[in-house]
């Protein structure tokens, strides 16, 4: 009668429900708990180390760095809301920060600032890194109508779609947004100090490389045009972080790690919005394996706000960790100077409408 006790227990202890009944039903007829001890253990063990395989770590790590952000300005690109720019964006709020976040649409804007409750410490600005003109439009309004910038969080872009959207969108867009906001991050080090730009990369920058010839249609390692586009945008986030570090640092009064770091930085696999759909079985599969977007933002708030993190640093999983790339490229200063020149003439390509016409208006 043991087993039936046990299985009763074990039937209460799930709830009842298909997964309750059979435990019951195979205790009760005296199948040995072994069976299932070790079926547990191997679907355990295979989902944990599917993780370790997907994540990089063994267990996800938060920044626990409290600070009080209570008069500083983020910009976040990509606020829509489920996403890892609205997580971003929520920590710095709570932290005290006014926070701005750039949507494609007026309807996601208003929605994400609503969530965060509203008032004067959270707005939205309409930007669509696909157009340079929208980029350009973007930053010159937030220049103008900002008196500082704190945090400069660059999110927004795509994963999949066409190649030359994705340099366009993950890369080019952001870079000339940026651009046109360095004077004012500059004068805020200068005043106040302790200015971050913070790109979100990936790990998929890992075996990508630099397509010099043609980025807007790159060719990877492999021969192959497809699975390099989104490496080498994300690798290209990372170096171009690396060149505006250096390149600030020669600003008088930006030198040192005070003033101003430039850091990128991976959220690893989270599940957002932005996630491809899959069917419906795998739901809680993705969902074991997966990092929530508050769990993958931790890192963006670690490049805001630890105190100790290198300027040109590469986050994941709130470590400084080795930035990879094809021959550890994302570490050569003298490619980092070759990717910003290659930037200044995709931007100028795209704005003047050499290339793509009417894609990129």
């Amino acid at each position: 009668m043991a087993s039936t006790g046990l299985a009763k227990g074990l039937a209460s202890a799930l709830g009842g429900g298909t997964a309750s009944a059979l435990a019951c039903s195979a205790l009760g007829f005296g199948i040995a708990p072994t069976i299932f001890s070790v079926l547990f253990a191997t679907v355990g063990s295979f989902l944990y180390y599917a993780r370790v395989w997907i994540q990089g770590y063994y267990f996800d790590k938060r920044c626990r760095v409290d600070a009080d952000l209570t008069g500083k300005i983020a910009v976040v690109t990509g606020g829509t809301v489920g996403g890892l720019g609205y997580a971003a964006a929520e920590i710095l709020h709570k932290m005290g920060a006014t926070v701005v976040l750039t949507v494609r649409t007026a309807a996601k804007g208003e929605e994400a600032v609503a969530k965060l409750g509203g008032g004067e410490r959270a707005s939205y600005e309409l930007v669509d890194f696909l157009s340079s003109a929208s980029a350009a439009t973007g930053a010159k309004a937030l220049a103008k109508k900002l008196g500082r910038l704190d945090y400069l969080v660059l999110n927004a872009g795509v994963a999949k779609g066409d190649t030359a959207e994705m340099w366009m969108a993950n890369q080019v867009g952001p870079f000339s947004f940026t651009e046109l906001l360095t004077p004012l991050l500059v004068q805020t080090a200068k005043a106040h100090g302790d200015v971050r730009v913070v790109a979100v990369s990936s790990g998929a920058h890992k075996r990508a490389s630099i397509d010099f010839e043609d980025p807007w249609a790159p060719t990877g390692p492999d021969g192959g045009m497809l699975g390099n586009a989104y490496g080498q945008s994300k690798l290209a986030q990372i170096m171009h972080m690396r060149e505006l570090q250096k390149r600030l640092r020669a600003y008088k009064g930006c030198g040192g790690e005070t003033a101003i770091r430039c850091l990128a930085m991976t959220p690893g696999f989270a599940l957002t919005n932005l996630t491809p759909a899959v069917p419906a079985p795998l739901l809680p599969l993705l969902w074991l394996i997966a990092r929530s977007s508050r769990v993958g933002a931790q890192p963006i708030k670690m490049a805001c706000v630890d105190p100790d993190v290198p300027g040109g640093s590469y986050l994941s999983n709130c470590y400084v960790k080795p930035a990879e790339g094809k021959d550890g490229c994302a570490n050569e200063p003298e490619q980092w100077a070759k990717l910003w020149a290659l930037c200044e003439k995709c931007a100028a390509e795209a704005a003047s409408g050499l290339i793509y016409t009417g894609k990129f208006p």
